[in-house]
């Protein structure tokens, strides 16, 4: 009889171990993590500070009563840690919902790579060092760029990359600063070239900046992306087929060296309120 109890009471056990393995881990609250964790003086002054440690790490029942076994609490290193963050940061200012879908998100790159989330060391925004320097840290063929005789001062603090790309958009909204020139970053900066024009130049409206410039950087001057301007005029300005500009009249003969710098004419290339051609 004896016997038959413990048996009982040992299936009952087991059954009572299992559903417990089966449990949710639960809040256990922050005094409990703050006796293992300290935190610095950093987060305290954070915009972080406000939120408990398990609305970012999750429940901790399971990591307290392992001992602090990391497997059990959520670490930078999760893969979801960006739809942790995004768990609130999806208003506000900037387009941080669309940050899955963005170039950095569908490459892996988590929110903690580059922002300190504790603050122990950190810039502007949480950023780990200034953004320029983050972003060259993977960006190497861009950072040798920069270092082109014509190029933006990125690399002089002058300006930052995230002057021009938007980090946590999508492809076609993180690089539109340099894809749309019209509406965006380019004119930020050369206002001069905004309009709107009378007479504006098609290149422009269409292919923005990056028809005749190199953004980032450029063996030529003015960040050209020909050595000769008249060589880069007349890749629109041709009898092709199918090439919606006209070529240069016949006087224009292109041997002589007095007609292959068409800006000294048509200066007013980015558009003009007084000339359909441009000129002075």
């Amino acid at each position: 009889m004896c016997s038959l109890v413990l048996i009982c009471l040992g299936l009952l056990g087991g059954l009572t171990a299992v559903q417990g393995q089966d449990k949710p881990p639960e809040r256990v609250g922050r005094d409990t993590c703050l006796m293992c964790h300290e935190l610095n003086n950093g987060f305290l002054t954070s915009p972080h500070s406000s939120l408990e440690c398990e609305d970012c790490h999750g429940p901790g029942s399971e990591h307290v009563d392992s001992g602090g076994d990391t497997k059990f609490i959520r670490t930078p290193s999760a893969p979801d840690w960006p739809s942790t963050c995004l768990s609130c940061h999806t208003t506000g200012v900037g387009r941080l919902a669309d940050f899955p879908v963005s170039p950095h998100g569908k490459n892996q790159v988590s929110c903690v790579d580059c922002h300190q989330i504790h603050r122990e060391k950190s810039v502007f925004k949480l950023l780990k060092e200034q953004p320029t320097e983050l972003c060259i840290s993977c960006h190497k063929a861009t950072e040798a760029t920069f270092r082109k005789p014509y190029h933006h001062p990125v690399l002089e603090g002058a300006m930052e990359c995230t002057d021009c790309h938007d980090p946590h958009s999508e492809p076609s909204q993180s690089y539109r600063r340099l894809d749309t020139f019209a509406q965006y970053g380019c004119t930020s900066c050369h206002a001069d070239k905004k309009g709107p024009f009378v007479f504006p130049h098609p290149a422009v409206e269409e292919g923005g900046c990056v028809t005749c410039h190199e953004p980032m950087g450029s063996f030529n001057p003015k960040m050209l992306i020909r050595s000769n301007v008249y060589q880069l005029c007349l890749e629109c300005h041709t009898q092709t087929p199918g090439v919606a500009s006209s070529q240069p009249p016949a006087f224009h003969d292109i041997r002589s060296p007095r007609y292959r710098n068409c800006t000294i004419c048509h200066r007013e290339i980015h558009g003009s309120n007084v000339s359909p051609l441009f000129l002075r």
